[in-house]
């Protein structure tokens, strides 16, 4: 137990008097440093994240994406839907290279560039499972081409390449013009 004293005693500033002790609980930190309440922290403000008005979905699933994407993965082919090349003389030096045309190129985009190298891959299958990727049918798409043909946009996507020997990079593009 100890004694509580006025704080001006314990500076050595003022004697003890008889009637000036009381035996309390008090620790003498509490005599030394007065307990103060903390301030308690208050909840920080919401933050408000204004968004911008809903603006139109931009489509990325589109053939010409798809194409631009696939042309990427295997070299051009032209006068076939895919070719399989065998490269080097030697057993030791030997590797398998795909090629694709602009059709091929488009499905290599949209599903991996494994997936032309299936041994049930073919040009229905294709046109078939890119009409499903994008939302129409491709093989059933009337167009008139650049060159003035009336096709179907499958067969002048081949024959723009087979033909009249555009890169794969120029049916994209002409695809995109399209909307397509």
């Amino acid at each position: 137990m100890t004694t509580r004293a006025p704080f001006s005693r314990l500076l050595g500033k003022q004697t003890l008097t008889t009637g000036t002790t009381a035996l309390t609980g008090q620790s003498q930190t509490d005599l030394i440093m007065p307990q103060r309440q903390l301030p308690v922290p208050q909840p920080p403000e919401p933050i408000i994240i204004h968004l911008p008005p809903n603006e139109p979905h931009i489509q990325t699933a589109t053939l010409s994406t798809f194409l631009r994407i696939g042309r990427l993965y295997h070299p051009l082919c032209r006068n076939s839907f895919v070719e399989r090349v065998q490269i080097g003389y030697y057993f030791y030096e030997r590797r398998e290279e795909w090629r694709t045309c602009a059709l091929a190129a488009a499905y290599a985009g949209a599903f991996g560039p494994q997936s032309i190298e299936r041994p049930d891959f073919s040009y229905s299958m294709a046109i078939w499972r890119l009409s499903q990727r994008v939302g129409f049918d491709i093989g059933q798409q009337p167009v008139v081409g650049p060159t003035g043909r009336r096709n179907n946009l499958a067969d002048e996507m081949i024959q723009l390449v087979d033909e009249n020997l555009w890169t794969r990079a120029g049916v994209a593009d002409w695809v995109e013009s399209l909307g397509y």
